[in-house]
Parts: C-alpha cells; structure tokens; sequence
C-alpha cells in the first residue's frame, strides 16, 4: 500500500507540474500573440498616419487652412496657381441651398472651385477612414488625439478656453463644417466629437471664437 500511495501521489504531483507547465506555456503564448497583435496595430496606425500626412490633397488643404493659401498641385491647368482661404465660404457652398441662377453657378463651380472641393472631400474621406481603424482599435485614441492635437484644436467646430491655435476664422470653420454636415462626412463629427471638438451628429455644434487680429479672414 506504502509503494501505492507514492506513486499515487507522484502521479498527482506530475499532473499538477503538467497543468501548472500547461498554464505558464499558455500565458507565455498569449503575451506572444498580444505583443504580435500590438506590433502589427503599431505598423498598422504609422502607415495610415504617414499616407494620411504624405497625401497631396490632405497637404494642399492643411497648407490652406493653416496657412491662409494654398497652390494647387496636381498636374492640370490649375497647377501652380494659388487658392485663398478667404474664398472657402464660396468654395465650399452647399449647392442645394443656392439660389438656381447660372450666375451664381458659374461662380461657385468654377475649375478652382471644384478642384477645391474634390482636396476637402479626399480630405474628410481621410478623416473617416482614420475614425474607423480607431473605432476597431487600429489606431489608438490618444496616439492619435496627440499626432493630430493641433488640428483638432485649429479647426474644431467647438473651441474650448485656452484655445492658442486661433488663426483660422469663424468664417473658414464655418465653411468646413457647413460643408461637413451638409453632405454629411458622420465619421469626421465622429472623430472630433471624441476629443470634444464637435457636437454630436445631426446636431449643429459650431461655436465662433472671439475675433482675433491674427485671423485669415
């Protein structure tokens, strides 16, 4: 019985070391698999940031918003000429809420104005897409609320106290998000909403800042 119950209690002894070695193998395979997971979300966010930034219409429309002006870029016959902000109110005019005279479209749908309008949807089209990856947690929430803190406070349709970056009007901010809402680009209000820079959506949110003599417009 003596022999018996040893090699009962060496085979309980062995089970326990089997399961305890079954545990720590399964742990250390999951921190593999989570630290592979992060590496890949790592990559992930920096090539969708670095394509987001290299973008030549996203370029062309923080260079315009930051800036005040912009040249055009891509290879027709606007290239090298140079777009105001001061005309994004009529740039980006909702088209359904003009009045249907030739004369007021052949002003707002020029070559320039469409050109315009084709950089900002490609733009907002980029703003979406990077609320999606962080809704699925591609892109992290406060990563990117860090790499993209200036513009969200630049052109945020709610300003907050303290706000140092200022220089774009309330008329540009309101041309944005006019044309934001309008054809509704949800995931853009989405993404500032998070960072409490928008409203919610199909609520207007836009607040003037008080003016400042270092305005655009």
């Amino acid at each position: 019985m003596p022999d018996s119950n040893a090699a009962a209690l060496i085979g309980l002894a062995l089970t326990a070391a089997g399961f305890a070695f079954g545990l720590y193998q399964y742990r250390m395979n999951s921190e593999q698999a989570n630290l592979t997971r992060q590496r890949e979300r790592a990559l992930a966010a920096s090539d969708q940031t670095k394509e987001f930034f290299e973008d030549g219409d996203v370029r062309f429309v923080m260079r315009l918003l930051d800036y005040g002006n912009a040249q055009f870029w891509k290879e027709d016959t606007l290239k090298g000429q140079t777009f105001d902000v001061r005309d994004l109110p009529t740039a980006l005019a909702v088209h359904w809420k003009l009045e249907p005279t030739e004369e007021i479209e052949k002003k707002t749908f020029t070559d320039r104005n469409l050109a315009v309008r084709s950089a900002f949807d490609n733009f907002l089209l980029w703003l979406e897409r990077i609320e999606h990856l962080i809704r699925y947690d591609v892109i992290g929430t406060i990563g990117f609320g860090e790499l993209f803190s200036y513009w969200l406070v630049l052109l945020g349709e709610i300003p907050q106290p303290g706000d140092r970056i200022n220089h774009l009007s309330n008329e540009g901010r309101a041309a944005l998000w006019e044309y934001i809402r309008a054809y509704e680009f949800n995931s853009v209000v989405r993404l500032f909403a998070r960072y409490g820079r928008a409203g919610p959506v199909g609520r207007d949110g836009f607040l003037p800042r008080k003016t400042s003599s270092k305005e655009n417009v």
